[in-house]
């Protein structure tokens, strides 16, 4: 049961020593490192859909939807299943001996697993017709997968030891590498060929800095048992089916825009939706902090999550609401000053879509809930159901009715997985104050709105910093921060300075 915010701020802060400065090393680091580097990578998305255009976007925007549609064949679930499980080996007496087994284990199956899915994916490419060309860009991205397999091991076992802080360091090396190696490509103008290649490359960095990362935790491939592999693969299918699903629903409409509207029309709905997907990297890197620390937490001290989970609520609806809001109103100003005056179909796309970006705050997080608290079935069930339902409607609709029907079902199918996640938590979550958890957002949000239209003729960039400052001042006002978010901030100084002097 959810209690009220203050009591658990009283009872649990001895006990949220350890928990509080971990998670604060793990995402303030992951916070900074993957916030700066997100604006030079998100300035250099921004030349690439410019340098482009709108056609050849969409068509590298469609390469792209192929291989994240099939990427979980080289996962199958088994990555969030390792995270969950070294964060629970880490405090038994034989931890390290069994983390190094699951993790040769881990390591050799999605090698395997990386080979399976490049056949599938280049096969899938030539089944629906793509160009010659497009098939061949997506053959050479399959190098990826492989690289990806020691990659996405190494760094689910980085998780489990909640070192996210190396994580992230390697995830600022990938933009690096990829943002250096593809201006070059964009300079020398040799296509989405070139950016392919500058991804692989900073696939290639991050791999091997991770993989360095895990051995300077003295992390070595242990015994291979083939016959546990059965077992690890059912008990990683949820997970799998979770991330296949996932995939699925943000990938499919992107797909069937490029079979039947072509590539001009895919590449307007990916410039704004892209957008959204920026914004997300805030509750991504929360919700990856968060989760280590609470199945961990989960294992000790179940009782303390409660006080945990209302304050994580809370404060990813205070990030996210203002930006819907803000997005909805400044599009026709976003759109034109980011990716030129060629790419205006994408305003109406970005005013649909943006209504995405809370119910993604908040899917991901609930997402990560239910799986601490060991039903990660129900959350494969849950995800299957919304899925299903956004490819059985964007196959009508997309058809019909373009990027319209696919921004709409975007943000519908986000609102039935949140619905279904709640249902799942209605005990834990049914006290919850949504006076303080959604009103008090809301309203000031929309108060920052009024004066957004009030301001309609300065330029995007005065709009979106008055916008922040309104938008604090009226939270304030409203009393959705106040002296208990200070005094939160004070404790967390205090667990992390106790941390450091032990």
């Amino acid at each position: 049961m959810v209690h009220d915010a203050a009591n658990n701020d009283e009872q649990d802060a001895p006990a949220m020593t350890e928990f509080s400065s971990t998670v604060l090393r793990n995402s303030a680091f992951g916070m900074v490192a993957q916030m700066a580097i997100k604006v030079l990578s998100f300035l250099f998305s921004v030349l690439i859909v410019r340098q482009l255009g709108a056609e050849t976007f969409g068509q590298y925007a469609a390469i792209l939807a192929f291989g994240a549609m099939f990427v979980f064949i080289a996962d199958l679930g088994l990555s969030t299943y390792t995270v969950r499980a070294v964060a629970q080996l880490r405090g038994q007496e034989d931890g390290k001996e069994k983390i190094d087994d699951l993790y040769a284990n881990v390591l050799l199956l999605r090698l395997l697993l990386s080979i399976v899915a490049a056949v599938v994916l280049i096969t899938t490419a030539w089944l629906t017709n793509r160009p010659p060309m497009m098939i061949l860009a997506i053959a050479l991205n399959t190098l990826g997968l492989l690289m990806y397999s020691v990659q996405g091991s190494s760094d689910a076992a980085l998780a489990g030891h909640e070192r996210l802080d190396l994580s992230a360091g390697a995830k600022v090396a990938f933009q690096v590498v990829f943002i250096s190696v593809g201006a070059l490509a964009l300079y020398l103008d040799t296509g989405y060929f070139g950016l392919i290649a500058a991804n692989l490359s900073a696939i290639a960095v991050m791999t091997l800095i991770c993989w360095k990362g895990l051995r300077r935790l003295g992390v070595r491939p242990g015994r291979l048992n083939l016959s546990a592999w059965r077992p690890l693969l059912r008990a990683a299918i949820p997970f799998g089916v979770i991330g296949f699903t996932l995939g699925l629903s943000y990938k499919f409409d992107t797909v069937l825009l490029n079979i039947f509207h072509g590539d001009a029309v895919t590449g307007y709905y990916n410039a704004a939706y892209n957008l959204i997907f920026s914004s997300v990297v805030i509750s991504n890197v929360i919700n990856t902090s968060l989760y280590p620390s609470l199945t961990r937490r989960a294992a000790q001290n179940a009782e303390s999550l409660g006080g945990i989970y209302e304050r994580a609520f809370r404060y990813l609806l205070t990030i996210s609401i203002p930006i819907a809001v803000g997005g909805i109103l400044l599009a026709d100003q976003i759109i034109p000053f980011l990716f030129g005056e060629g790419y205006e179909p994408a305003v109406q796309v970005l005013r649909i879509v943006i209504w995405a970006v809370p119910l993604m705050f908040v899917s991901e997080f609930l997402g990560y809930v239910v799986i601490v608290n060991g039903q990660e079935r129900r959350v494969a069930r849950a995800v299957l159901i919304s899925t299903g339902l956004n490819v059985a409607v964007n196959l009508i609709v997309v058809p019909l009715y373009g990027f319209v029907g696919a921004a709409i079902m975007t943000c519908v199918t986000e609102l039935v997985l949140v619905s279904q996640y709640m249902w799942i938590l209605r005990k834990q979550f049914h006290s919850l104050d949504w006076g303080r958890l959604l009103a008090r957002p809301l309203a000031a949000a929309l108060l920052m709105g009024g004066c957004l239209i009030l301001m309609r003729g300065l330029p995007v960039y005065v709009n979106v910093g008055v916008s922040m400052a309104t938008y604090a001042v009226f939270l304030l006002l409203l009393g959705g921060v106040g002296r208990e978010e200070w005094q939160y901030v004070l404790n967390l100084r205090q667990a992390t300075a106790a941390r450091s002097a032990k």
